[in-house]
């Protein structure tokens, strides 16, 4: 955000929690942020689509709850916090930035944020829109998942050693078969 300065901005998460949790950490560093999603009642969304459309609100947290049959203009950033599930999820979520300007082009940029596990569903994203996305990198970036993960395996007890072998004995192997 400190980087894009987006005129407007919709931030897509997976789930519902993770829109609430991420929407909390974002209002304590910037103006103007606001979340939707199912659990809240259609009367609160209406109120939260009203004044984003206004612009009262500039960054939106939303699950896909958003990403299809919502008419905004001005969305300047779309950000897939979290990958979407399936492709035509990603071409809704990026399409709120397609609107044009009056210049007749589109004027949006759209990030999503991928880690290496997620690398298949980019590659079917691509394949779907016959388009390779453009690789950016953001300067001192870590993930926060990145950052639990190292310190749960800090506090982690360690594993115990593995049994020792009877003399002339040999370890069972696991065999995984692909269904």
């Amino acid at each position: 955000m400190d980087r894009e300065k987006p005129r407007q901005a919709i931030v897509f998460c997976r789930t519902k929690r993770g829109t609430d949790r991420l929407a909390a950490r974002l209002a304590k560093r910037q103006q103007g942020v606001s979340c939707i999603h199912g659990d809240l009642h259609q009367s609160a969304r209406d109120q939260v689509m009203a004044k984003f459309r206004e612009g009262r609100i500039r960054i939106l947290i939303a699950t896909d709850v958003v990403g299809r049959g919502i008419d905004v203009t001005g969305v300047s950033h779309i950000i897939n916090y979290d990958m979407p599930t399936f492709c035509d999820d990603y071409i809704h979520r990026v399409g709120r930035t397609g609107r044009m300007s009056k210049e007749g082009i589109a004027d949006g940029v759209a990030y999503s944020f991928v880690t290496p596990e997620e690398g298949i569903e980019l590659t079917k994203i691509e394949v779907r829109i016959n388009k390779l996305l453009v690789r950016d990198e953001i300067s001192d970036f870590e993930s926060i998942r990145k950052k639990q993960e190292v310190m749960e395996e800090s506090t982690a007890p360690t594993k115990p050693a593995p049994p020792q072998l009877k003399k002339g004995g040999r370890p069972k192997r696991r065999i995984r078969r692909a269904l």
